[in-house]
């Protein structure tokens, strides 16, 4: 199978990705979509962190339960 280098991967550093979107979704109903890039950079997150964990550090800001979040080329999806 060969490598699909479009789809975002988990182990991918912010600063290669910075121009997709993160989604980020909670139980409570709050929903984000945010530039990856953007997100990084308005809270100081170093730009050589990896995706994943980036994604294991959110929390919502309503209800602060982890929310589910994902990474996509596209705003509304892959």
């Amino acid at each position: 199978m060969a490598a699909n280098y479009n789809r975002p991967k988990p182990i991918d550093p912010i600063w290669y990705r910075q121009g997709c979107y993160l989604r980020i979704q909670c139980a409570c109903g709050r929903r984000v979509v945010a530039p990856l890039g953007d997100f990084a950079r308005s809270r100081r997150i170093s730009f050589d962190t990896c995706i994943y964990e980036l994604i294991a550090r959110l929390r919502c800001s309503q209800c602060r339960r982890k929310p589910y979040a994902d990474v996509s080329r596209n705003r509304s999806g892959n």
